[in-house]
């Protein structure tokens, strides 16, 4: 029995990457505050290097800020995280405010102006469900005294929410 125990315990620590985190899940946080829409984006940043290494079949570190910098990021995020003033409308340019690392989890901060508020918001959110089956994308919507929870999924990933 130790024998065994030891194997495993060597071969844990010497391949750790081989056990990474059991679930693939992000959690948008979206506020809505007198015309100034804040999105907060947290998830697991391995998560992001699989998406990079199955797109181009090369590993990266997303904590090197020259991988960060680079189209894919941006256009990626653009492509499966879009919110707009109504189904037909136009999408909501989010600016990145910040992204920083907290130990395996990567933190995106982005924010937009708009002109007024509105009255429904399209949300599209299909982060990672390419890349993950199983991958969750939670959303919590506030404003004021009101909020709203959404899961997205692979099989759901767009939301009209009403905000009046």
């Amino acid at each position: 029995m130790e024998k065994r125990l030891i194997i495993l315990l060597l071969f844990l620590s010497v391949f750790p990457e081989t056990f990474s985190h059991p679930v693939h899940v992000s959690v948008v946080n979206l506020t809505l505050n007198e015309k100034t829409l804040k999105l907060s984006l947290n998830t697991f940043v391995d998560d992001w290097e699989t998406a990079y290494f199955h797109y181009y079949g090369k590993k990266i570190s997303l904590k090197e800020p020259a991988h960060l910098q680079g189209d894919w990021f941006r256009d990626y995020l653009e492509a499966s995280l879009k919110v707009s003033e109504g189904k037909k409308g136009d999408v909501i340019q989010f600016t990145i405010d910040t992204v920083y690392f907290d130990e395996l989890s990567m933190h995106i901060e982005l924010s937009s102006k708009l002109k007024q508020n509105p009255k429904t918001l399209y949300i599209y959110n299909a982060i990672l469900t390419d890349i993950f089956a199983d991958q969750t994308n939670l959303l919590i919507y506030s404003s004021g005294n009101r909020e709203k929870g959404i899961k997205f999924d692979f099989h759901r990933k767009e939301e009209v929410l009403n905000l009046r």
